[in-house]
């Protein structure tokens, strides 16, 4: 865990934290055992160091199976280690510790200073496509925020000088105009770009909206699956405080 990459936007009554190669992979996706001891043991460890007993957590699983939408939300109200398949978990219940493993995709942090809310999110190109920082504000408009009261944090993620795609179906689609790069060996994609703009455009303020500027895919102390980190992960764990 880096001090000067923790996030500085958030009021003393919410703590984020992410983790950095420093701590170990924080899920093998190789060896087909989500929750290892040894892999269990470094999420200890580094919550602990966090400042969050990992026992009281909520797992995000992600996996890429057929059929998957990408936009799961779910309303998270008491610890599960084990895990919640989602992309989105949401809480009001303070002392519930939100984590997230991530190597690239970005790890995006929503506070409600107002509804006393926090949302954790996966914002990867599978949930970029389907617009799930967009559906995720919709909800929490349900649930009664304002968008304009949100604050949003993104963490260290591949960025698109080194986020390069061989195809890309989106395009044609306007959304995502001025947010990919077409050159001679692939698509290159902009994921904060095209995920901030969603988020101005539901309502939050720009000024609400802060980007790590670690680019994992040139940064030695991150994962980064398009690097060839294939089984690595670091995470982002992001709490209410009790």
């Amino acid at each position: 865990m880096i001090a000067t990459d923790q996030p500085i936007c958030f009021p003393d009554n919410v703590l984020v934290r992410v983790s950095s190669r420093g701590d170990g992979t924080l899920l093998d996706r190789i060896n087909g055992e989500r929750h290892a001891p040894e892999v269990v043991a470094r999420r200890r460890a580094f919550c602990a160091k966090a400042g969050v007993d990992y026992d009281t957590c909520a797992y995000m699983i992600i996996t890429y199976d057929t059929g998957r939408t990408y936009d799961v939300i779910r309303e998270v109200t008491e610890p599960n280690t084990e895990g919640y398949l989602a992309d989105v978990l949401y809480t009001t219940t303070p002392g519930i510790g939100l984590f997230l493993p991530v190597a690239d995709c970005i790890g995006t942090v929503i506070y409600d200073p107002v509804q006393l809310s926090l949302t954790l999110a996966h914002v990867g190109r599978h949930a970029s496509e389907a617009d799930t920082l967009a559906k995720t504000i919709s909800y929490l408009a349900e649930k009664g925020s304002n968008p304009e009261d949100l604050i949003i944090w993104m963490a260290p993620a591949v960025t698109q000088d080194h986020y390069r795609m061989d195809y890309f179906a989106q395009k044609e689609d306007l959304l995502w105009r001025g947010f990919f790069t077409e050159k001679d060996d692939g698509v290159y994609i902009d994921l904060q770009g095209y995920n901030r703009s969603r988020a101005i455009a539901s309502g939050v303020l720009p000024a609400h909206i802060y980007t790590s500027e670690v680019d994992t895919a040139v940064d030695p102390h991150y994962f980064s699956h398009s690097q060839g980190d294939t089984s690595g992960r670091f995470a982002v764990v992001a709490m209410l405080r009790p």
